[in-house]
């Protein structure tokens, strides 16, 4: 009867464990997580960004600026006839590190 109860208790964890593992989703990828609007200052100006595929929308400009991923970590950006190529990085899903040439630009995500 122990034995019955042990194996009854060491499936229903094993059973367990399998459900919690299935409904985890997979992290998502920096092409997904950087879509949005964020912020940011440029020059000590605050200047809000709406990242979507391909482009983003420099709102308080009025620019649409394209860009195309180079792999999983690197954008590069057609910023007016001009190339520039951007390393990726999220410290949070919230809180997302654009380094250029050296340069860290540090966004925050707007949440409406």
């Amino acid at each position: 009867m122990i034995n019955r109860v042990l194996q009854v208790g060491a499936l229903a964890s094993l059973l367990g464990l399998m459900v919690a593992c299935s409904t985890q989703s997979p992290p998502l990828s920096k092409q997904v997580m950087i879509q949005g609007t964020w912020r940011a200052e440029f020059d000590g100006q605050p200047v809000t960004l709406e990242y979507n595929v391909g482009e983003i929308t420099v709102h308080d400009l009025g620019l649409h600026l394209n860009y195309e991923w180079i792999d999983e970590d690197h954008i590069r950006l057609n910023a007016m006839g001009q190339q520039v190529e951007s390393r990726i990085e999220f410290e949070t899903p919230d809180l997302m590190r654009q380094i250029t040439d050296g340069e860290v630009q540090v966004l925050r995500r707007v949440r409406r």
